[in-house]
């Protein structure tokens, strides 16, 4: 892989943008009638750079693990709602986001991993706290969530106008993103202020982005924090790849 800003997994053809280190604003303040507990306090939080995708892993590039390794199939696979080639490889549990980073590890000699929750926050909100990728206010046409009454994937990058300011592509909408982070609704109150990892353990991982499922004026917030059991796998969930930028 090469260059300074943007790179390449050449195996699959996977692009990653650069985030860089810094201080961002990451959770929500109280505001009105919305429930939003497990996202405060706001705070400041400092990250190392780091390199993460610009979209969903998707179908195609999730079968060839599965050819190569021979890994069982997602779930939801034969359902052609969900099996576009160039759409996010959903109905994959959080341990089969493992060992498809294990093969990639072993393909390319490199570390790669999950993002953890505030890695996925900052490459989606950028440093300003705003609510989505593209500003505060709420645009149905800027991502796939159920106000688009499509019902089903989109392909990857299918929204231009809704990538963040690093070029992260469906942080809003979609399919939710596994995270490397074990979800706990105080979180924010406890995890440090620099580089945080969530809790050491816990029942269920972070989900991070919406979905085209769920009410995206809501839950595609780049602050809205969701979360399953990591065995589980679900039709609107799949995820994208970091590497740290050491």
């Amino acid at each position: 892989m090469s260059g300074n800003q943007d790179l390449i997994i050449e195996q699959i053809n996977y692009p990653l943008a650069r985030v860089p280190e810094g201080q961002f604003l990451m959770g929500t303040n109280p505001a009105g009638m919305r429930k939003t507990d497990h996202e405060e306090p706001q705070r400041k939080v400092t990250l190392d750079a780091y390199y993460i995708g610009k979209y969903h892993v998707t179908n195609a590039q999730y079968l060839q693990f599965v050819e190569i390794t021979r890994h069982q199939l997602p779930q939801f696979h034969s359902n052609p709602r969900f099996n576009s080639p160039d759409c996010p490889v959903v109905g994959v549990t959080w341990y089969d986001t493992q060992a498809f980073l294990a093969w990639i590890e072993e393909s390319t000699g490199e570390s790669f991993r999950l993002p953890t929750e505030a890695e996925w926050e900052k490459a989606a909100r950028g440093t300003d706290g705003r609510e989505y990728p593209w500003g505060d206010e709420w645009d149905s046409s800027k991502g796939n969530t159920s106000e688009s009454r499509i019902k089903r994937l989109t392909p990857v990058g299918s929204y231009p106008d809704g990538a963040s300011v690093y070029g992260c592509y469906d942080a809003a909408g979609n399919a939710y993103e596994w995270c490397s982070d074990w979800f706990h609704p105080e979180t924010y109150k406890h995890s440090p202020a620099v580089n945080p990892r969530g809790p050491v353990r816990g029942r269920r991982k972070v989900i991070r982005g919406g979905s085209w499922v769920a009410r995206g004026e809501f839950a595609a917030r780049c602050a809205n924090r969701a979360a399953y059991e990591p065995i589980q796998a679900v039709h609107n969930v799949g995820f994208r790849i970091v590497k740290p930028a050491a």
